[in-house]
């Protein structure tokens, strides 16, 4: 797989990189195009292959244990880390998976989306099985699902396994000490009340070195953004990650969804992170006034 990280185009980089993290990005990215497939715009299943932007982001899971991720609007980030989370759920041993959202209606959408890749990866088995094929699912709930397997040891005998996939609404009591969480994905982070509290009780959950991604549009000046600076400053474990919408679409396409939306256009398609927390939430000044201030304003000097 060609690529290399667009590191010109990463911003705010001030934590380094784990030496190894144990995540193979690109064997990521070629299972999910291999076994996995999607909906396309113009509604046709296609492989699963990741973009320019959702490449960058697989890369920077095998640097970092915890990702803080800005975005702008309909880059596929959350299609990919549940395309992480099934993969490890599928081939892993003993692993929990859990990806859950702070929008209610997005989180039914990621248990559909993650029993499609499940089904297109049954598909695929049974293609190369030459007969049906199944994971025999131990539990498969509306927001999770269970799967035990056994694999034979050097010593011959087996070896037991457990994986589980659990997608829902997050909050400070989805999870619990000890709970032993190997992959965390929540999205839309910006809804969440208090990041600090939500994140000390995932702490605890999780286990050492687990990834821990936290991916989101902005919404305005609230706990995220006090995340956001302190992460940008060095002061939080993050790496602070923002991808605007040139990773994936022309200057000529956002400049014309600018025109098209109007305000709208600029908080759907921020070209910074400052014009991002700056043009979402809802704000006492006129939006577009304060991108245009904030245009004029110079660097600090330092004495």
């Amino acid at each position: 797989m060609d690529y290399e990280p667009y590191k010109g185009l990463i911003s705010l980089q001030n934590k380094p990189p784990i030496v190894d993290m144990g995540f193979n990005w690109r064997g990521y990215a070629q299972f999910m195009e291999d076994k996995f497939t999607i909906i396309d715009k113009h509604k046709q299943e296609v492989a699963f292959k990741q973009q320019p932007a959702q490449l960058d982001f697989l890369y920077h899971m095998s640097l970092y244990e915890m990702l803080l991720v800005l975005k702008a609007r309909k880059m596929g980030f959350s299609s990919t880390a549940l395309g992480v989370g099934t993969t490890k759920f599928i081939n892993g041993k003993n692993e929990k998976c859990v990806s859950m959202s702070f929008d209610t209606s997005a989180s039914q959408k990621q248990l559909l989306r993650v029993k499609h890749y499940i089904k297109s990866y049954e598909a695929v088995k049974s293609r190369q099985l030459g007969r049906e094929f199944k994971i025999p699912f131990k539990y498969n709930s509306k927001n999770e699902l269970v799967w035990e397997g056994k694999e034979l040891n050097i010593h011959g005998a087996y070896d037991h396994f457990q994986n589980a996939l659990r997608v829902g609404t997050a909050s400070v009591d989805s999870f619990g000490r000890g709970d032993d969480v190997s992959f965390l994905h929540l999205t839309e982070v910006s809804l969440a009340k208090d990041i600090d509290v939500l994140m000390a009780g995932i702490g605890e959950a999780c286990l050492p070195l687990a990834p821990k991604i936290l991916e989101t549009t902005a919404n305005g000046f609230n706990s995220y953004k006090n995340t956001w600076d302190k992460s940008v400053l060095g002061e939080y474990d993050y790496a602070a990650l923002f991808y605007s919408p040139y990773w994936e679409y022309s200057e000529e396409y956002v400049q014309k969804k600018y025109r098209d939306l109007g305000r709208l256009g600029t908080q759907e398609y921020p070209l910074t992170p400052e014009e991002a927390f700056l043009t979402s939430g809802e704000l006492y000044f006129d939006q577009l006034s304060l991108r245009d201030l904030l245009k004029l304003t110079r660097e600090p000097v330092q004495i």
